[in-house]
C-alpha cells in the first residue's frame, strides 16, 4: 500500500514531463500511398508504396517503402497540386544508374532547410493575388454603399471615408514575417500542396505519385 502511494506522484510526474515535452515542440506527420493512377498523367503500374514524413519545426523524416518497383532512377518531393506536375523541392533519391526490383525501403533520410532546392519564395503561396487590390476594395465598398443623396447627414458623418477605411485596413494587416525554408515547406504540407513522385526508367517522368496528407490533425 505504502509503495503505491510513493509511486502515484512519480507516474504523474513523468506523464507531465512527456506532455511538456510533446507541447513545447510542433511534430507533424504526413503519409501517402504512391501509385501509377496518381500521375499527372496517370499510368498503370504493377508496383506501388508508400511514404511517411515526420519531424518538427528544425528537420524532417522521410521513409518510402515500395513493393516490385524496377529500375528506380530517382525519388523527389515536389509542390503542387494534385491536377499538375509541380515542381522539383527537395531530391530524395537520384541514381544515375536504375536500381533492381525493390521490396521494401527504397529511401530514407532527413530534409532540412539546406535540402531545399529553390528559393524561399518559391515555396510561399501567393496570397496577395488572392486579396482584391486596395483601389478594388474601395470601389467595391462604394458601390455597395447607397448613393450620398439617400443618406441622411447623421448617418454620412458617422461612416469613414472610404479612403480612411482602405488606410485602416491597410495599415491593420500585419506584413509577412519572414520565414525559414522548411517553415515554409512545412505550411505547403499542410495545405496539401506537396507530393512525392518515383521515377523509374521505364517511366522518366514518373511512375509512383502521391500527396502528403496530415495524419495526426
Amino acid at each position: 500500500m505504502n509503495n503505491l502511494r510513493y509511486s502515484a506522484p512519480i507516474i504523474v510526474t513523468i506523464w507531465t514531463f512527456i506532455l511538456m515535452s510533446n507541447t513545447a515542440f510542433a511534430q507533424y506527420s504526413y503519409r501517402t500511398d504512391l501509385v501509377g493512377e496518381s500521375q499527372v498523367p496517370p499510368i498503370f503500374s504493377e508496383s506501388y508504396g508508400s511514404a511517411l514524413v515526420f519531424g518538427n519545426d528544425s528537420s524532417l523524416t522521410y521513409q518510402i517503402n515500395v513493393t516490385s518497383l524496377d529500375k528506380v532512377t530517382g525519388a523527389f518531393l515536389y509542390k503542387g497540386e494534385k491536377e499538375e506536375k509541380g515542381q522539383v523541392l527537395v531530391s530524395l533519391l537520384n541514381s544515375t544508374e536504375p536500381s533492381g526490383v525493390i521490396n521494401g525501403t527504397l529511401v530514407e533520410g532527413t530534409i532540412n532547410s539546406s535540402s531545399i532546392l529553390v528559393p524561399l519564395a518559391n515555396l510561399t503561396t501567393n496570397l496577395t493575388s488572392a486579396m482584391p487590390a486596395a483601389n478594388n476594395l474601395t470601389t467595391n465598398l462604394t458601390s455597395a454603399m447607397p448613393a450620398a443623396n439617400n443618406l441622411t447627414t447623421n448617418l454620412t458623418s458617422a461612416m469613414p471615408a472610404a479612403n480612411n477605411l482602405t488606410t485602416n485596413l491597410t495599415s491593420a494587416m500585419p506584413a509577412p514575417a519572414p520565414a525559414s525554408k522548411l517553415a515554409s515547406l512545412i505550411d505547403l504540407m499542410n495545405q496539401n500542396m506537396t507530393h512525392i513522385n518515383i521515377h523509374t526508367s521505364k517511366f522518366p517522368e514518373g511512375e509512383l505519385r502521391g500527396t502528403l496528407i496530415n495524419s495526426i490533425k
